[in-house]
């Protein structure tokens, strides 16, 4: 090998040596642009997540049908919508869950005179209860489900409450409920919900349906659990848990 032949090759293994044990330098604007993108990826990420979870959470499309089967004047009936459902539906404000259908009937009797065609009602705590009834299917169809919560619970703190007084009281214009209960018959408003009520063959009362299924040998468990039942009920039939379940 000549001189010059031995320094190039020299040389050459210098270089080599060099690459080696070159280290990567980054400059301090590179780090922070690549910080700028991881910092938008795991924000983007987080967003998508947040997306995706309240996409499971309830929703007023997801209501629960709940029929409440009841008479004016039966201790339990009054207890049950008074404390109840009163506190499931606007003190847990699960009245935007529910499809709740008010059924002002229970235990009545009918007879239809064949020479007049009228019929007469016999409701299980006299005659008072059927005008009750009535006027409370006239509150059912004219007043929105979470102002009938209201106003019926209220109707029911004691038996001299009056219609007036507690309209007054909710700031609510119940026209069309008396004018509902003054120009129909008795028998004629509380048709529909003793037809619903005749479907049901119930035994007790108060009564409660969910999602239009009747349990007639669990009634007592249902009006006295009914927070419990209806956190069960909503989550078998959603999939969903409510707040204060």
């Amino acid at each position: 090998m000549t001189e010059n032949q031995a320094k190039a090759l020299k040389n050459n293994n210098n270089a080599n040596r060099n690459i080696a044990g070159c280290k990567i330098i980054i400059k301090p604007a590179v780090l922070a642009v690549i910080y700028i993108l991881l910092l938008l990826h795991a924000t983007t990420a987080l967003h998508i997540k947040t997306e995706d979870s309240t996409s499971t959470e309830p929703s007023s499309d997801k209501q629960l049908k709940v029929g409440v089967y009841y008479e004016t004047i039966c201790p339990d009936s009054r207890e049950f919508v008074r404390n109840a459902i009163y506190d499931a539906m606007i003190i847990n404000d699960w009245i935007n869950y529910t499809d709740l259908q008010f059924v002002p009937y229970g235990k009545v009797t009918s007879w239809t005179d064949p020479a007049t065609n009228i019929t007469t009602l016999f409701c299980q705590h006299g005659h008072s209860e059927c005008e009750q009834n009535a006027l409370h299917a006239c509150i059912v169809e004219h007043i929105g489900a979470k102002d009938q919560v209201k106003l019926i619970a209220c109707l029911f703190k004691s038996h001299a409450a009056s219609l007036d007084e507690c309209a007054s009281e909710l700031v609510l214009d119940v026209s069309a409920v008396k004018e509902c209960k003054s120009t129909r018959s008795t028998p004629d408003i509380l048709k529909k919900y003793g037809d619903l009520t005749d479907a049901l063959d119930i035994s007790f009362v108060p009564s409660v349906t969910f999602d239009k299924k009747f349990d007639r040998w669990r009634q007592r468990y249902f009006i006295y659990n009914f927070v419990v039942v209806y956190c069960k009920e909503y989550q078998d039939t959603f999939n969903l848990t409510l707040p204060h379940c």
